[in-house]
């Protein structure tokens, strides 16, 4: 995958199953910036990643079926969709959260309920890699 340049629209997957958070994280981005798209689980999120690769993902931990986790092992897992940075979202961010984020293959996991800074954040922050956009393993609390 080519790098994102700071002046493209970035395209961000949301994925959650609690539709208070897939409404707010598309109002919470400056649409200028991003444009976000959304799954309520594990599967919708991978049909759509296979459809429209994005450039990053925000991933619950929490959802039934396909969980975060799960989600993120196999989507990292794949040498196709490797490379496509996933900021698993989770409410509780104590080590032992963070080391199954970063088993699972995250970039990084930020703390529920979400804040418009904490989403800028980790988005800029993936941006700012030496390749563009790439898994950084940088997991924070």
């Amino acid at each position: 995958m080519e790098a994102v340049q700071e002046h493209s629209v970035v395209q961000v997957l949301v994925v959650d199953d609690s539709k208070a958070v897939r409404e707010s994280v598309p109002i919470l981005l400056d649409q200028r910036l991003y444009q976000v798209s959304v799954a309520d689980n594990g599967f919708d999120a991978l049909c759509k990643l296979v459809a429209f690769p994005p450039d990053m993902v925000f991933m619950d931990i929490a959802m039934p079926e396909l969980d975060g986790l799960q989600s993120c092992a196999l989507i990292t897992a794949n040498p196709q969709y490797a490379h496509i940075p996933i900021v698993l979202m989770s409410e509780n961010g104590g080590p032992l959260e963070q080391a199954r984020a970063q088993l699972a293959g995250a970039s990084q996991l930020i703390r529920k309920p979400l804040r418009k800074q904490d989403l800028v954040q980790a988005i800029q922050a993936l941006l700012r890699t030496d390749e563009g956009v790439e898994n950084v393993h940088a997991i924070t609390g």
